[in-house]
């Protein structure tokens, strides 16, 4: 009996220990823009869960910023969307069949930018699968799809990424780098799309960033931000460089929202 209790306490303080680790992110911005960080998605492929975490609390911490994470997009269609958010982020593919979105949640995505809301996207969001609606490439600019064609590739390395748009607020203090991440190419691509960065593989410059317009709304997409399933694993988000450039192309669609 005595030694029970001394094992079931020392399981409590345990548990005492867990839980009362300061979460991350949840940081006081009561002005800060209104996050919808719209994360879940192949669970076995990409560690979307500590990616979302990360992104939280780096967007946070800059005080400009209040996030809510979520990873079921049946939030998308709740009342009153646009006055709760100004803008969604998608961080994920969103493949496997609970995370799939229905075409009710499509459609209420499109019309919450048109309507003025903004929207970022980051690598696996652009993943079209078979059924995606139509919409997605004009709002995108281009989609990653093994449906249709160009039949869209992939590269794992490290990679120059190459600034072509200095003028940019998105591109604003950043230079060419180096990056450790996975090139999506031969995209599906809209042809009044202009790259704000590029890569140059196999002879050919494959855009990775860029900005645009739909209806009323920014949207800013870049097909990187590969992080791999599982503990340890590299989070391009991480590097100060293309962190950057996320953030600042966040903050760009974020202004668009104030205006």
């Amino acid at each position: 009996m005595f030694r029970s209790a001394i094992a079931w306490s020392c399981v409590s303080l345990c548990l005492v220990g867990v839980f009362s680790t300061p979460a991350m992110a949840q940081k006081k911005n009561p002005d800060g823009a209104r996050v919808l960080l719209l994360s879940g998605g192949q669970r076995q492929h990409h560690g979307y869960r500590d990616q979302a975490f990360y992104l939280s609390a780096a967007l946070e911490d800059t005080g400009r910023y209040q996030v809510t994470q979520t990873e079921d997009a049946a939030l998308l269609e709740t009342p009153g969307l646009a006055q709760k958010y100004d803008l969604i982020i998608g961080l994920s593919d969103r493949r496997d069949p609970e995370f799939k979105m229905t075409k009710g949640q499509q459609q209420a995505l499109f019309k919450y930018v048109r309507d003025g809301g903004g929207y970022v996207s980051i690598h696996g969001a652009d993943n079209g699968a078979a059924d995606w609606e139509p919409e997605w490439k004009p709002m995108l600019g281009a989609i990653f799809s093994h449906f249709g064609l160009p039949d869209g590739k992939t590269k794992k390395g490290e990679f120059t990424v190459k600034i072509v748009d200095a003028s940019s607020p998105v591109t604003r203090g950043i230079y060419d780098f180096r990056l450790k991440d996975e090139l999506y190419y031969h995209l599906q691509i809209e042809p009044d799309v202009k790259p704000l960065a590029v890569v140059e593989y196999e002879g050919t410059e494959w855009p990775v960033a860029w900005t645009r317009t739909y209806g009323q709304g920014r949207v800013f997409h870049t097909v990187f931000g590969h992080r791999d399933f599982g503990p340890g694993k590299d989070d391009p988000l991480r590097d100060p460089n293309f962190g950057r450039l996320v953030l600042q192309g966040i903050d760009w669609v974020a202004e668009g929202r104030k205006k």
